[in-house]
């Protein structure tokens, strides 16, 4: 019950003042919410992700492990994810909106607070949810740009296009950084701080703007089966992954525990960006973020037997 109300209390509210504020600001000024997710993917993304390999210290039989799951998980969800979409005949441009959904989770401003307060003061552990937030921010914006791209454009337009986003050369330089244990001075590092801190509240101040701009006609059944796949099927598979390979103990438990967080806010900013379904991509995060109170909890709950 403690970490019900923690969650609740430290994740949830302050997720929903931040979409509110959003919300109220886009209905009395009609912002530009393209404007700012180019911001996003331009400034604060590169040099989110930049910071995020710049601190990781892991060693290297945990960061393969991790990644191994990682990949699994993420085919597993997607072969999964198209034959629902195959079976109930899905239209092509919905499809991709519902494969972003389930595939990518909000791993960072949610997920990053959770695993603090399951494992307190374990380094482990929190080594483990930031190669997870690395590996979530990548692929959003490297496969879910070209689902939602399939059959739109040809795949060499598509590779120029991914060529273009800064934050694909953030990676191995924020690494590269860190491997040779660069030190970046103050003057540089400090308006890095702020912008990476700032990084949360752009993103979830545009998901606002955009959940103002909808109308609430909730395409029920499919954002219902979109939810059971992010919040339940998902932590399933990802126990079916850590029992197949042997893997126990914390990392096990982290890995289970962070594939059961709710859809991630890069999903409606890749809808936005893309013109993909930008109204059931923000439903999804909503409906998701609410129902995950309870399905997070039993999940951890779950997770401490193994």
């Amino acid at each position: 019950m403690e970490i019900f109300f923690h969650i609740l209390y430290n994740n949830v509210v302050p997720l929903f003042i931040m979409i509110l504020i959003g919300m109220a600001v886009q209905k009395k000024y009609h912002l530009d919410v393209k404007i700012l997710t180019r911001l996003l993917f331009t400034i604060y993304m590169p040099v989110f992700v930049f910071v995020q390999m710049y601190q990781i210290d892991i060693s290297v039989e945990i960061l393969k492990e991790t990644l191994i799951f990682l990949v699994l998980l993420h085919i597993l969800l997607y072969l999964l994810t198209k034959l629902y979409i195959k079976v109930k005949g899905i239209e092509k441009e919905k499809a991709a909106a519902i494969i972003n959904s389930v595939l990518y989770y909000n791993c960072g401003n949610y997920g990053i607070p959770l695993i603090m307060l399951v494992f307190p003061g374990n380094s482990l552990a929190f080594s483990i949810q930031i190669i997870v937030i690395v590996f979530q921010t990548i692929l959003p914006f490297t496969h879910g740009i070209i689902t939602i791209n399939a059959g739109k454009k040809p795949l060499k337009e598509i590779c120029l296009d991914l060529a273009k986003l800064p934050f694909l050369y953030a990676i191995p330089l924020g690494y590269l950084f860190q491997y040779l244990n660069i030190k970046i001075p103050n003057p540089i590092l400090i308006p890095l701080n702020y912008v990476y801190d700032g990084f949360i509240a752009i993103a979830l101040l545009t998901l606002g703007f955009q959940l103002a701009n909808i109308s609430w006609r909730f395409s029920f059944n499919k954002v219902l089966i979109t939810n059971i796949l992010r919040l339940i099927i998902s932590p399933i598979i990802a126990l079916f992954i850590v029992t197949l390979f042997g893997i126990t103990g914390v990392t096990a438990q982290v890995l289970i525990i962070s594939s059961a967080v709710p859809t991630a806010l890069n999903v409606v900013l890749l809808a936005i960006e893309y013109d993909n379904e930008p109204e059931f991509a923000s439903q999804v995060v909503l409906s998701t973020t609410i129902l995950s109170v309870i399905t997070m909890t039993l999940v951890i709950v779950l997770v401490r037997l193994i």
